[in-house]
């Protein structure tokens, strides 16, 4: 890992086409800027791991396993771990419910 300092309106190159300016410094925060060809995402790590769920929950729904509530739940993980172990018959007359 390279650790560089850079002052407010400052910039870092990474290749031929990526930048990063630093363009603000507060005593609990730094924002950035970055600068990228549109065919490089840019995203901040912790939503790749929101939008992997996503994806695998849009796929099992498009699939035709709409009925198959517990294995939608386990994917996007916002059910407790008693409804998620709970018998599919019960998980169906929950989503019936609603």
């Amino acid at each position: 890992m390279l650790v560089l300092r850079r002052k407010a309106g400052e910039t870092i190159a990474i290749g031929d086409g990526i930048e990063i300016s630093v363009i603000e410094i507060s005593p609990t925060r730094v924002k950035l800027g970055i600068t990228a060809p549109r065919e490089i995402s840019v995203l901040r790590k912790e939503t790749i791991a929101v939008a992997i769920d996503n994806r695998k929950a849009a796929e099992l729904v498009s699939a035709g396993l709409s009925g198959r509530l517990q294995e939608i739940a386990c994917v996007l993980g916002g059910l407790s771990r008693e409804l998620s172990e709970a018998p599919p018959k019960v998980l169906q007359e929950a989503a019936d419910k609603t």
